[in-house]
């Protein structure tokens, strides 16, 4: 069963996962793959070092009380689930560090906007408006 997933990680009692064939046939016409998959399975397709380019987002809310709205606003069946992933959050923020950009949604626009900048600039070898001290300014607010 592993070798036809590209990543998959058990997350709060659920196992979330993206099969292979899919991506790799999307890929190898030339398209281009998006990916929403937590820092371990982010880490496994950076482990398989596959002939593509590799872009990494680690996206950070505003603020842990945002956070906690946002979960709390989902349509969960288990409402543990959101004190569970707020309980863990400041241990899944540290993994920061491994991803190539750090963007902090605050507006989805925005957030969306600042993503398809870096890529771009990522891709055309161009200038990346990206302020890493920000981030790490971000990343202790959160942590604190």
């Amino acid at each position: 069963m592993k070798k036809e997933f590209l990543e998959y990680a058990k997350v709060f009692k659920n196992f979330y996962g993206t099969t292979k064939t899919p991506v790799i046939e999307n890929l190898s016409k030339g398209k281009n793959v998006l990916f929403d998959i937590d820092w371990q399975g982010a880490n496994q397709i950076r482990n398989q070092k596959l002939n593509y380019k590799l872009i990494t987002f680690f996206i950070l809310p505003p603020s842990k009380e945002i956070l906690f709205e946002r979960l709390s606003n989902r349509d969960m069946k288990d409402k543990l689930i959101v004190e569970e992933r707020m309980n863990q959050f400041e241990k899944d923020v540290l993994h920061w560090v491994d991803y190539d950009y750090v963007v902090v949604n605050d507006n989805l626009e925005k957030c969306h906007a600042k993503i398809l900048s870096l890529i771009e600039a990522e891709i055309n070898k161009g200038i990346k408006n990206y302020d890493i001290e920000y981030i790490k300014n971000h990343i202790k607010k959160l942590t604190s």
